[in-house]
């Protein structure tokens, strides 16, 4: 749709003089523009600025202005380029000076001494021995790998869940490499030995919100979640990815190129318990943080509350967002979120974004992958 039929659209359904449309529209024109109209999910032929009017019409006319305006000031869009840029540092701004600190503190180096650290042969093997595996699609390798030519393509994989032939492939990868680095035999001046294991394995995914996908207590006392069960994989002797790491000193850095300020709290919360259970280091890394204050607090503004309240659809609710313990009006969890992210809206986000069903129409239509069998 072009711009003229857009402004006329936008315009009928929110009741716009000229005027009114200059002041307001033409500002959304230029979000759409800049970021909105990327949305990755918005059918064939279909943009913001229809998607907006599309939304806005579900709602009474007096309701309209006050769901607009929360749009208009709260929303979060993460760009395509916004998150390239955060997967593109992750590695030289955040992980890589954990790895510095580490060869300092195995060979006694003042870690301000970070030429000196860098330039070391204990550094380069440490740097080798350190894998690279995506928790998620999310976790954008392709665009890491491309970021960090310094990394080798053998140590940056798709995905966490490894087969016994990925495990012994590169195990074997790191062989060679350590012995083509002169790691055949001994230890080099930092400490770093030539065993063909990793030290460091480093779990990379793009965004989180309340961190239950990643972590949860099971009834029985038990951990669940896509880190819960890779750190008891690679805790137990008998389970093949154990044979990964070395057998002491392993260290697991948790790197979320978008995350909230609570899951950032909540996994720092259970940081030491996890290192007493499973004896090794872990660290948790948030290249981006969403701070509290974007969050959607029930009866902070009692308008978009009436309005969540009024136009919910408990059809989008499955057995699986159950697990947030919360229905979905203020978003998986609870969490409150204005956030949407340019490939998809996270279920985090309140239900007036992205939920579709009889009683409700979506701004930012989602892709769920988890759908409960019929």
């Amino acid at each position: 749709m072009n711009n003229q039929l857009a402004e006329e659209l936008l315009s009928k359904v929110m009741r716009w003089q000229p005027p009114d449309f200059n002041l307001i529209g033409l500002e959304l024109q230029a979000m759409a523009s800049y970021k909105y109209d990327e949305y990755q999910q918005f059918s064939p032929g279909m943009r913001f600025t229809e998607s907006l009017a599309s939304w806005l019409s579900q709602f009474l006319p007096e309701e309209r202005p006050m769901a607009l305006d929360y749009i208009r000031r709260h929303l979060v869009f993460i760009s395509t380029a916004e998150m390239n840029h955060l997967v593109s540092i992750a590695y030289p701004d955040c992980v890589r000076p954990l790895l510095l600190d580490l060869v300092a503190r195995k060979a006694g180096i003042d870690k301000w001494k970070r030429k000196r650290i860098a330039a070391s042969h204990g550094f380069r093997v440490l740097q080798r021995k350190t894998l690279f595996l995506g928790l998620s699609d999310g976790a954008r390798t392709d665009i890491f790998r491309r970021a960090n030519p310094q990394l080798s393509n053998e140590q940056i994989r798709l995905s966490h869940e490894l087969s016994r032939e990925r495990i012994d492939g590169l195990k074997n990868d790191l062989k060679a490499a350590l012995k083509e680095m002169g790691e055949a035999d001994g230890m080099d001046e930092c400490g770093a030995g030539a065993d063909p294991a990793y030290e460091v394995i480093v779990l990379m995914d793009d965004f989180s919100a309340s961190g239950v996908s990643y972590l949860r207590s099971t009834e029985d006392g038990g951990i669940a979640g896509k880190i819960g069960k890779f750190l008891v994989n690679l805790a137990k002797p008998d389970d093949y990815l154990s044979k990964l790491v070395v057998k002491e000193g392993s260290e697991v850095i948790l790197v979320l190129y978008l995350a909230t300020a609570r899951v950032e709290e909540k996994l720092q919360a259970e940081r030491k318990r996890l290192e007493e259970r499973f004896g090794l280091r872990i660290s948790i890394v948030i290249v981006q943080r969403l701070p509290n204050e974007i969050t959607l607090i029930e009866g902070a503004k009692p308008d978009i509350d009436a309005l969540i309240q009024k136009y919910y659809d408990d059809t989008n609710e499955t057995a699986s967002t159950r697990l947030g313990g919360t229905d979905l009006r203020y978003g998986f969890a609870g969490c409150g979120l204005p956030l949407v992210l340019s490939h998809n809206t996270p279920n985090n986000s309140i239900g007036l974004l992205w939920a579709d069903g009889p009683q409700m129409r979506s701004l930012f239509p989602r892709v769920t992958r988890h759908k409960d069998s019929l």
